[in-house]
């Protein structure tokens, strides 16, 4: 009877809990710091050992990426030292967790500070209770295990110790794991509830860890993120066969088409000098091109995806190239689309290259984040679509970009212009972001997996066509 009053008080709890957490999390979540851990995250999973104990749910037996993750906060003017304090959190999970989304319940061991052994549930709204269980206890840290029916298959540790360089404590919850289930998988991958909601849980836990320790935050929670694919052999057939088949769908006709006219796309387009200044965002992405203030040279392509006669609208598009600090090229695609959450996925016809938007349409990875980059041009008057009014709009006054970047569901945020100078010297390297890379940003999803064939077969293909 006592455990079903309890499941009501849950139910009627959780709708308003997540309002609350979602509310939390609009206000707050710009001001985590989100950074790369750049670790070898399979590896780290690697070295966990296999636990003893029926139902352990392992980060090998799990589906997806492999995600290391690590919560981080510093805590100045404590006076518990790192042992009193995670022994305090230890008597009371809840003293510290958000419990409008997060209950810990224990189900197995004695009523004493938790112990290795000892058996949680962590309530959450919706069909995502996720069982635990204690696998290592140290004086300054302790480890749970997830169980089978958890959302992940992996470990997290709860740990604290001095700060290096004083008195202050610092408090870090870690995690090695993997979605427990290709639901959870596409939940925390594609649509990101998952992981917003993970991302959201944690760094409320240790600013109540901070309040638990009797002492107060030093900055901000930091929160660092390594996603590393699972091994090819992990992957499924089903899924290597989609990606075979797309990539064959695209790369096959395109070729064809290449050795009868050799550029399929962007026949013709004008080659531009131009200059890259780069001011960052209020955030931190873990990505030069994004992050950094610096003034770079760079050269600009733009062109007509079709072809078409210059009197009727047409895709427009924008390829980007610059000399990254490794010294190694980078390359960057843009084609006119739209705006907003929708239109940014789709490709928009245009009769003018001002004003237009250019998006890159494709989604890239910054560690565990998806993002969308873009180019906004405004001048004025405005370039009608042909390559003799683009040519003399440049020569006539300063023609600037505005470089942006957004979340796949978030809003935009400048973090540089794109200046173009004047008519480049030809250049007969094509383009291919496949091959040149943006450092630090992966590209993300099956089309993007598909563009490398694509691009490198038409290049081959053209290479063969006559001239």
């Amino acid at each position: 009877m006592r455990v079903q009053w309890r499941r009501r008080v849950r139910a009627a709890r959780w709708p308003a809990g997540m309002g609350l957490a979602a509310w939390r999390w609009l206000r707050t979540s710009r001001r985590i710091r989100r950074r790369r851990l750049r670790t070898e995250a399979v590896a780290e999973v690697r070295r966990i050992p296999r636990r003893p104990g029926g139902g352990v749910q392992d980060a090998r037996q799990g589906v997806g990426p492999v995600f290391q993750r690590r919560y981080t906060v510093r805590i100045a003017g404590s006076p518990l030292g790192p042992a009193e304090l995670i022994t305090r959190l230890g008597a009371d999970l809840n003293a510290a967790s958000p419990v409008e989304v997060a209950v810990f319940d224990k189900t197995s061991g004695g009523a004493r500070p938790l112990e290795v052994e000892d058996e949680y549930v962590v309530h959450m709204p919706g069909p995502w209770n996720c069982p635990v269980r204690v696998v290592e206890r140290t004086p300054e840290s302790f480890r749970f295990a997830t169980l089978r029916g958890h959302l992940e298959a992996g470990e997290i540790e709860f740990r604290a110790a001095r700060a290096p360089d004083g008195d202050d404590l610092v408090f870090t919850i870690e995690s090695w794991a993997r979605s427990g289930e290709r639901l959870a998988a596409v939940l925390y991958e594609k649509v990101g509830i998952a992981k917003e909601m993970q991302l959201h849980m944690w760094a409320h836990f240790c600013t109540r860890v901070a309040e638990l320790a009797g002492g107060r935050m030093v900055g901000e929670v930091e929160v660092q993120t390594e996603r590393a694919s699972g091994s090819a052999a992990g992957e499924s057939l089903v899924a290597r066969a989609v990606t075979g088949a797309v990539t064959g769908a695209f790369k096959h006709p395109f070729a064809l088409a290449a050795r009868v006219r050799s550029r399929p796309l962007h026949p013709e387009g004008l080659l531009f000098d131009a200059t890259l200044l780069l001011h960052g965002t209020s955030q931190y992405w873990g990505v030069p091109f994004l992050d950094d203030r610096t003034e770079l040279p760079a050269e600009v392509r733009l062109s007509r995806a079709m072809g078409l006669p210059s009197v009727l609208p047409d895709i427009l598009g924008l390829a980007l190239r610059w000399r990254q600090p490794s010294g190694d090229d980078a390359e960057l695609l843009l084609a006119t689309t739209g705006l907003t959450v929708l239109g940014r996925r789709l490709l928009h016809l245009k009769g003018a290259w001002s004003p237009a938007f250019y998006g890159s349409l494709l989604p890239y990875r910054a560690g565990d984040r998806r993002l969308i980059l873009g180019a906004a041009v405004h001048h004025s008057p405005s370039v009608p679509a042909d390559l003799r009014s683009l040519d003399r709009a440049v020569r006539d006054r300063p023609f600037s970009l505005t470089l942006l970047v957004a979340s796949e569901f978030g809003g935009w945020e400048r973090f540089g212009e794109l200046r173009l100078l004047g008519l480049a010297p030809t250049d007969p390297r094509r383009f291919n972001p496949a091959r040149n890379p943006v450092e630090g940003l992966e590209p993300a999803g099956l089309l993007q997996q598909v563009r490398g064939p694509t691009y490198a077969a038409v290049q081959r293909a053209s290479r063969k066509a006559p001239r």
